[in-house]
């Protein structure tokens, strides 16, 4: 298990994110199987204030521990392409763009970690040091970068070839498009 030296915060919109996953998939039985499992009040939740990652992450563990490790990656393309008219302008824009912009829209939603992307011809090198809190986070991560393949319709894999809760450095998320 990692050790953070810091305090790890997330923004309320990635909390929100996953709860409409969840009410989209499991409806609102599943949202208040969730809640009350967890004992989190989702009036209290707001998209743009700060909040402890572990509210995140026990969501996630939720969403594995009760439907499986394949609906966490969901959660997580659910999530990235879940942002409102956002996610109707990047469908015009190429997957190049969206992987530029990727290190500073990470610094925008997470007080945790940081990300560093390599961009090829039709391949991409993801690194992330300090995001690995569960291997729910991994999976959630993974199920992002293909959700941001998705949002701009691009056909493509991701694959994790390195993870930091598996003593490795950094997780190392590798991205192929056509």
């Amino acid at each position: 298990m990692l050790f953070w030296r810091y305090k790890v915060e997330c923004r309320g919109t990635v909390i929100l994110g996953y709860f409409k996953y969840i009410k989209k998939t499991w409806g609102v039985g599943g949202v208040d199987e969730c809640t009350t499992a967890l004992k989190i009040d989702l009036a209290n939740i707001k998209e743009g204030k700060w909040y402890d990652i572990q509210y995140s992450e026990l969501i996630l563990q939720w969403i594995n521990d009760n439907k499986g490790p394949e609906f966490v990656i969901k959660a997580g393309t659910h999530t990235v392409k879940d942002q409102g008219m956002f996610s109707y302008i990047v469908r015009f824009a190429n997957i190049k763009s969206i992987l530029k912009r990727a290190q500073e829209s990470h610094k925008e939603v997470f007080k945790t970690g940081s990300m560093k992307v390599s961009i090829r011809d039709n391949s991409a090198t993801i690194k992330m040091t300090d995001t690995a809190i569960s291997d729910y986070s991994c999976l959630a991560w993974k199920g992002c970068f293909i959700g941001t393949l998705e949002m701009t319709n691009t056909k493509g894999t991701v694959n994790e070839t390195q993870c930091q809760r598996k003593d490795a450095s950094h997780c190392v998320f590798e991205m192929t498009w056509e």
